[in-house]
């Protein structure tokens, strides 16, 4: 069989592996946006936002959730198609007919190919500025509830952990007596106290805008030891989106920035300095993302892409792809939480797909057996047969 040949069963196999897999991406995005729609569902209840406003909320949240799940989507689709094929003997006899398990790759590889530029799009063009968006919405929406819902000397709940309370709202715009309660990381706790302040709306999204205030910062130890800091600020900015702790208004976290921002980043500012290791990780995922949904395709087309019988074996295959995607997948969640404390780790996340690419292509090219690394049995000696004596 050439190799630039496409066969009849090569489109048939990719038209099962992309059906499959769109109605597996359809059915697992559909169920993490409910999980998504859950949590925002007080900007509806508690924040008074419109339900069109929570609508597109969650429509902007779906291009991050969708560039993850896609590759998990691909495996198991592959892992479904191909389980049937070889439970039908299909594989068996394309085998038969003279195909070889790199033929089989093709259609796959091909399918998976697809699912890459679909990652790498939302990645790099879609996924920043949709989170981007999201940010500024959820800030503007509650820049609205504290400008006309929150009512004068209530203790009101902007989100879960997160607390505001007011005396009075006096003329121009501005409120008096302000209060902020972080809870979300209890037992630590963050603590805003100011004597007035002003909504401001900008290119960066809407702020708070305090003046004459403290910040209590409340600390737990690991040993129980409690500490409580005070800094004392004339002005100060809050981020009304509360979307991430450690950014402010006038900053963008590092998903939401381009990919061109990521690969030359202003030096000179002073949250890139200080979350380097953020930016670091998010610009090698992003750019390494578009490779797992290969790696996948080819772990599920070296455990089922052989010929093979017997349930019992097939049913060892498949925990074992299953197993290798796992750990696959763990060490990739991993990796991006090293790179964030040592940005130099970063080749790591290139070569984990690469590697297991290239073994998988040893494999099914001949050469590399996997039966040569399995541990060999050591034969026991029989015991002598026992013979009845005779009188």
């Amino acid at each position: 069989m050439k190799l630039g040949h496409v066969s009849l069963f090569d489109r048939y196999l990719f038209r099962q592996v992309v059906l499959t897999f769109v109605g597996m991406l359809v059915a697992m995005t559909a169920v993490i946006v409910c999980i998504v729609a859950l949590q925002e569902l007080d900007v509806v209840t508690n924040q008074g936002a419109a339900l069109m406003t929570f609508a597109f909320l969650t429509f902007l949240s779906m291009p991050q959730l969708v560039s993850v799940v896609a590759p998990i989507a691909l495996f198991l689709a592959l892992l479904m198609t191909l389980n049937r094929l070889s439970a039908e003997s299909e594989i068996v006899v394309v085998n038969a007919s003279g195909g070889s398990p790199l033929s089989l790759l093709r259609p796959i590889m091909a399918a998976a190919l697809v699912v890459s530029v679909l990652v790498a799009l939302l990645g790099h063009v879609i996924a920043p500025p949709a989170q981007k968006a999201w940010r500024f919405l959820i800030s503007d929406v509650r820049a609205d509830l504290l400008a006309t819902v929150v009512q004068e000397g209530a203790f009101s709940s902007l989100q879960d952990g997160l607390t505001f309370h007011m005396r009075a709202r006096e003329p121009g715009g501005v409120l008096a007596d302000i209060m902020i309660a972080n809870t979300r990381d209890y037992p630590s706790e963050t603590i805003y106290f100011a004597q007035r302040g002003t909504i401001v709306r900008g290119e960066a999204g809407a702020f708070l805008s305090v003046e004459d205030g403290v910040i209590q910062r409340r600390t737990e130890s690991e040993s129980g030891r409690v500490s409580t800091a005070y800094l004392y600020f004339d002005s100060y900015s809050i981020d009304l989106s509360f979307a991430d702790r450690s950014s402010s208004p006038e900053h963008l976290k590092p998903s939401e920035q381009s990919t061109a921002y990521l690969l030359n980043p202003d030096t000179d500012d002073p949250f890139y300095l200080n979350q380097r290791g953020r930016f670091v990780s998010e610009l090698h995922n992003r750019m390494a993302l578009p490779l797992f949904p290969l790696a996948f395709a080819m772990i599920v087309a070296l455990a089922l892409g052989t010929p093979h019988s017997g349930r019992a074996g097939r049913s060892k295959r498949v925990l074992g792809a299953i197993a290798g995607a796992a750990i696959l997948q763990g060490a990739q969640f991993g990796i991006s939480g090293l790179i964030t404390s040592a940005p130099m780790t970063w080749p790591i996340v290139y070569l984990l797909p690469l590697c297991v690419m290239a073994f998988v292509w040893l494999s099914l090219t001949g050469r590399i057996h996997l039966t040569s690394l399995a541990p060999k049995r050591v034969a026991l000696p029989k015991r002598p047969a026992l013979t009845q004596g005779t009188k």
